[in-house]
C-alpha cells in the first residue's frame, strides 16, 4: 500500500459530505474529472472500495464510511492547527503612545502594562507623562488619558469613572503629630500643595485659604505623593491610589475634595488599528479597576500603629 495523498484525502472528503463527485469538486473548485481520478487514487492507495457507484451517484462502503468519519475528525483538528496559525499571524503589531498626567501615568497603568505585555507581546508602548493634554490630531499620542470631558468631534471617548480625591499621612507622621479631627486641629500639621498652579491658588480663594496655610508646595504631583509618603505631612491623592499603600492613613475621611472626572480618548482614525484598539480596550478594563479600588489596607485603618 502506498501512502495517501493528503489532497485526495481532503477530495473524499468533499465528495463523501456532498454525496456526489459533481457537488464535491464544486465545493473545492476543482473539475468533475479531476475529483474522480483523486478518489480514485485513495481507493488504490488505500487497497479498498470507498464507494458504492451507481445511478443516483454514489454510496459509502462500509470501510468509506469509516474512513469518512475518521477522516473528518483529522480535517476538522487540522482546521484548527490552521486558524489558531492565522490568528497568530494576525496578531496586533506595533508601537503604540500613551499620554497620561502623572499620577495615573506613573501608578495606575503599571500593572496593566505588565499583564499587557504577556497578551500583546507584539506591541511595544510609549508612555508620555505630561499634565498638559497630548494633541491626538498632531500625533502627540494615539491614546491619552483626560481628567476632563473632551469635547472634540474627532476623538473617541470612553468615560473611565470619577477618581475619588481624599487627605493621607503616612503612619510615621502620624505616630509624631497625632491624626487631626478636624481643619480646626490641623494648625499644628504640614499641609501639602501645589505651588504656582493657577486653578489650584483660585480653588484655595474659593475655599477662603491661602498658599501660605501650605507648609510644603510643589507643582509636581509625584513629589507631592512622595513627601506624603515619606512623612512630611499630609496632602490630597487619589483615594484608589492612597488604599493601596498600607503605609498610609486616610484622615478627614468625611472633608469632601471635589473628584476627578477620567477619559479614555483616542482619534477616530485610529479606530482601524488593530495595536491601538486592542491597547484601548485593556487600558479601559484597567482604568475602570482603578477607580473603583475599594478603600481598604492603611487607607481604612483608623489609627496609625
Amino acid at each position: 500500500m502506498t501512502s495517501p495523498d493528503w489532497e485526495h484525502l481532503c477530495t473524499f472528503l468533499a465528495v463523501a459530505g456532498s454525496g456526489s463527485l459533481t457537488s464535491g469538486a464544486r465545493d473545492l473548485g476543482i473539475s468533475q474529472p479531476t475529483a474522480s481520478r483523486h478518489v480514485q487514487g485513495l481507493e488504490e492507495a488505500l487497497g479498498v472500495k470507498l464507494f458504492v457507484r451507481h445511478s443516483r451517484g454514489l454510496t459509502l462502503t462500509e470501510e468509506g464510511a469509516a474512513m469518512f468519519g475518521e477522516g473528518r475528525d483529522i480535517a476538522e483538528r487540522m482546521d484548527a492547527i490552521f486558524r489558531r496559525t492565522q490568528d497568530a499571524e494576525i496578531a496586533p503589531v506595533g508601537t503604540v503612545r500613551i499620554s497620561a498626567a502623572e499620577p495615573i501615568g506613573a501608578h495606575a497603568m503599571a500593572p496593566c502594562f505588565a499583564s499587557m505585555r504577556d497578551a500583546l507581546p507584539g506591541i511595544n508602548l510609549e508612555l508620555v507623562i505630561d499634565n498638559s493634554p497630548a494633541n491626538l490630531s498632531h500625533r502627540e499620542a494615539d491614546i491619552a488619558v483626560r481628567m476632563f470631558e473632551p469635547t472634540q468631534l474627532d476623538l473617541v471617548a470612553r468615560r473611565i469613572g470619577s477618581v475619588r480625591i481624599g487627605l493621607f499621612a503616612s503612619r510615621r507622621y502620624l505616630d509624631r503629630h497625632g491624626i487631626p479631627s478636624d481643619f480646626d486641629s490641623s494648625s499644628g500639621h504640614t499641609w501639602i500643595g501645589m505651588d504656582r498652579d493657577a486653578a489650584w491658588h483660585r480653588f484655595l480663594a474659593e475655599e477662603g485659604l491661602s498658599a501660605r496655610d501650605f507648609g510644603y508646595r510643589c507643582d509636581n504631583t509625584l513629589a507631592q505623593i512622595q513627601a506624603v509618603r515619606d512623612g512630611v505631612g499630609i496632602g490630597a491623592m487619589h483615594v484608589a491610589l492612597g488604599a493601596r499603600d498600607d503605609e498610609l492613613v486616610r484622615v478627614l475621611p468625611d472633608v469632601q475634595l471635589p473628584p476627578l472626572e477620567m477619559w479614555l480618548v483616542m482619534h477616530t482614525d485610529l479606530r482601524g488599528n488593530a495595536a491601538v484598539r486592542a491597547v484601548f480596550e485593556r487600558l479601559v478594563a484597567a482604568l475602570i479597576d482603578y477607580v473603583e479600588t475599594p478603600e481598604t489596607g492603611g487607607a481604612s485603618s483608623p489609627a496609625p500603629r
